[in-house]
Order: structure tokens, then sequence, then C-alpha cells
């Protein structure tokens, strides 16, 4: 396969991991996860591969959207490290009873297989749309 094609596998990868992280679905998101994936949210919780699947799994029947921008991808060999902009929104961003958007700028990295593309890490940092840039 070719880095065109690996890309295009990736941002498909993305989208889809993205929609079932928001619904909840975690034998899709079971799928997607190497064995030794790591997640650091936004408010700097650490979870292991176990913790986090049992952590999505109580997003089953949210009504949360997720949309990406400003996504950026390096491959370097069989590892892709993604960055871009989650705009979290709907019912269920941050628990079941949140109507607030949440705006993150995460990092990603993935590790290609034979199953395809594998996350390996994630590190989200919530954006304060109030606090000026660093000088």
């Amino acid at each position: 396969m070719d880095t065109d094609d690996r890309i295009a596998a990736l941002n498909e990868t993305i989208r889809r991991f993205g929609e079932a992280w928001a619904s909840g679905d975690t034998a899709t998101l079971d799928a997607m996860l190497s064995p030794t994936y790591t997640h650091t949210d936004a408010y700097g919780a650490f979870q292991d591969r176990a913790a986090w699947l049992d952590y999505a799994s109580k997003r089953s029947g949210r009504a949360t959207r997720i949309s990406f921008r400003d996504v950026h991808i390096r491959l370097v060999s069989d590892t892709a490290v993604v960055t871009g902009i989650n705009e979290v929104h709907g019912d269920g961003a941050r628990d079941a009873s949140d109507r607030s958007t949440l705006t993150i700028r995460f990092t990603q990295v993935w590790r290609w297989s034979d199953r395809g593309w594998l996350r390996e890490a994630f590190q989200a940092t919530p954006i304060n749309r109030g606090s000026p840039p660093f000088a």
C-alpha cells in the first residue's frame, strides 16, 4: 500500500473511531486499539486500554457528535502522529447530563499493523477560548 493509500485509510479510520467513541460503540473501538493503548484525557487523567474501554462503554446512548479540524498527519515508517482539533457537540460531551461543547487540541499516535491502523496513544488538551496565546 503506498503512502497516499495509507493516509486515506488512516483518515477513514480516524473518522470511524470518532463516531464509535461518540456513540459508545466499544466493539468497534476494541478492534481499533493497540493492545498497549494509553489515553490521557482533557483533564489529565491517564487510562490504560482496559480502563479507557470501560469509560467508553458508559457513553452508549449519548447523542454526542464529534468534528475534526486543523488535522495534520505525519508518517514515520509504520507510525502516524496526528494532531488537530476536536469539537464535541451535543448531549454528553463530558458526562451524560452535559450540554456544553468541548473543544480540545489532540495528539493521536497510530501504528500500521496487519489489521490496518491501530490507535496506540491519545492526549487531549482543552482549548480555553478566553486565554491569550503564549508570548
